[in-house]
């Protein structure tokens, strides 16, 4: 498996990072391994879990000494927090506040999307790229349509696209005597993911069923010598084409944004601040158009392995076109974890999407493709259909009209735990979910707590004056909960695009959460 590039897509600009996931991983819970197969299924059949229920008496007086212990939401950030702690094994809740007011839950969204996927999808799923051809090969000819098919693989590279075409070149194949023809139409068609993030964001690409480098281009330049450089190129980790039909240049002015786009009908075409272009230096930008960015990538990369195409155009697959080469993705599992690990948006949104598809549903945005999910995150947790606490409008979370109640999450986190046998190899949990899941750490040097024995496997989300946490706390004694925790002040972002996170007001917000998270294991641990 080589090694991909992801980038940090909690819905704020971030620097790229390498992932590497196989297909077996270490879980890091207590340091112990727990790949390979895992022994149940998550989320098999129909049959929901019941709501979580109220405290039982017992629990009110440990409530209450919680909420006096947690600490004062005024003391941190302005807007409102709210949130809810739940036994796993007896259904109790243990402490809430304001838990269920409709929160903008960010990336948190990527936690129900990926239970979801893996109950509709299967842990072993692979997306499938094809090159197919509507007519025979013959001397190296194909007397017919070349055809690129995505299968909606979010992790689709140049790497892959130099295999296949290797592997067409390998079957003699050197034309195709009709068009070459990109077909996306396996995923939904948008142009960005949000229309409120700055232009320039590449964790807001454009969706399609033929995405490729997470639908973005490297622009790379060096304003050091006379050449005055400027390139954008196709990067993966062995390959690294450049590119004609998206194109960039500098502005005649430093009087504009940093980064400005425009769409003419055969290009895409940044212009660039030239304050910007000093030294040496590089930076990802989103793709627009991911189907003729892709086909032009292969053309190139065919062409170095002497195989003449016409440019590409969009097309779909027609009825009676035969197989050629087939690219695989690795396995849902693997991919999903990558996904909530580096918060990697067109991930969410493209394996959400095959998710509503695969069960049954006739979707064709990530709208529709979420309220599928809505669907069915109400059949599994045993909350109402429609219920204003479970409002996901995409599969990302990268949107401020998304709505989360903690209460209604924590069911469906309760709800999915509950599918499968705790694990004492994952530290408690069941061995998918502590897979999937990355660990957070709320160590304080001023608080004294057994954080070596403490295991807090969560999701974060973070969106100017939005924060939220969510998963699952394994005490050190053993005891066991669900969890998530808010804090919206929406009213404070400003109108039009996010140019930056208001960093002071996120640091009291994540201070707040690790805050809580600490007087509530402080106090169930006394």
């Amino acid at each position: 498996m080589v090694a991909r590039r992801h980038r940090f897509c909690d819905s704020v600009p971030e620097q790229g990072v390498r992932g590497q996931f196989g297909d077996g991983m270490v879980l890091n819970r207590r340091g112990v391994l727990a790949g390979g197969a895992v022994a149940v299924a998550l989320l098999v059949g129909a049959a929901s879990a019941p709501p979580i229920p109220v405290p039982r008496p017992e629990r009110v007086a440990e409530a209450a000494a919680v909420r006096a212990a947690a600490p004062d939401v005024r003391r941190y950030h302005t807007g409102v927090s709210g949130w809810i702690l739940a036994d796993l094994d007896t259904g109790a809740v243990v402490d809430a506040h304001e838990a269920d007011r409709p929160f903008a839950p960010a990336s948190v969204a990527k936690l129900p999307t990926a239970f979801f996927a893996l109950d509709r999808l299967g842990p072993e799923h692979r997306f499938e790229t094809r090159l197919m051809a509507t007519g025979p090969v013959r001397d190296g000819r194909i007397e017919g349509d070349l055809i690129l098919a995505g299968g909606g693989d979010p992790e689709l590279d140049s790497d892959d696209l130099m295999a296949l075409a290797s592997a067409l070149a390998g079957q003699g194949v050197r034309q195709a005597a009709g068009r070459f023809v990109v077909d996306g139409s396996a995923g939904p068609h948008l142009e960005a993911i949000s229309e409120s993030q700055p232009v320039e964001a590449a964790y807001n690409p454009a969706l399609s069923g033929l995405s490729l480098n997470f639908n973005r281009v490297r622009l790379k330049w060096d304003a050091r010598g006379k050449s005055r450089l400027l390139r954008l190129s196709a990067t993966a980790e062995q390959t690294d084409p450049e590119v004609s039909g998206v194109r960039v240049a500098l502005a005649s002015t430093t009087n504009v944004p940093m980064f400005s786009y425009r769409q003419t009908d055969a290009d895409e075409f940044w212009q660039m601040n030239p304050s910007g272009f000093r030294g040496e230096g590089a930076r990802w930008l989103p793709v627009r158009r991911p189907e003729r960015y892709a086909g032009e990538v292969f053309r190139v990369l065919g062409g170095e392995r002497g195989i003449a195409l016409a440019a590409a155009e969009p097309g779909t697959v027609p009825p009676g076109a035969t197989t050629l080469a087939v690219h695989r993705s690795r396995e849902l599992l693997p991919m999903l974890r990558a996904m909530l690990r580096h918060s990697t948006n067109i991930t969410a949104e493209l394996v959400g999407y095959a998710a509503s598809r695969a069960g049954g549903a006739e979707v064709r945005t990530p709208a529709g493709s979420a309220a599928a999910m809505n669907a069915w995150a109400s059949q599994v947790a045993g909350f109402p259909l429609g219920d204003e606490g479970f409002r996901l409008s995409n599969h990302s979370g990268l949107s401020t009209e998304s709505r989360v109640s903690p209460r209604r999450l924590v069911e469906l986190l309760t709800a999915v735990a509950r599918r499968e046998p705790a694990s004492e190899a994952a530290g408690g949990l069941p061995e998918r979910i502590a897979m999937l899941l990355k660990d957070y750490s709320v160590a304080a040097k001023s608080v004294d707590l057994d954080y070596k024995n403490l295991d807090i496997a969560a999701k974060t989300g973070t969106m100017d004056y939005v924060r939220g946490l969510a998963g699952y706390i394994v005490t050190p004694s053993g005891r066991r909960f669900a969890f998530a925790i808010f804090s919206n002040d929406i009213d404070r972002r400003p109108e039009g695009e996010i140019e930056r996170i208001d960093e002071r007001w996120m640091a009291r917000a994540r201070e707040f959460e690790r805050g809580l998270i600490r007087s509530w294991v402080k106090r169930l641990e006394s």
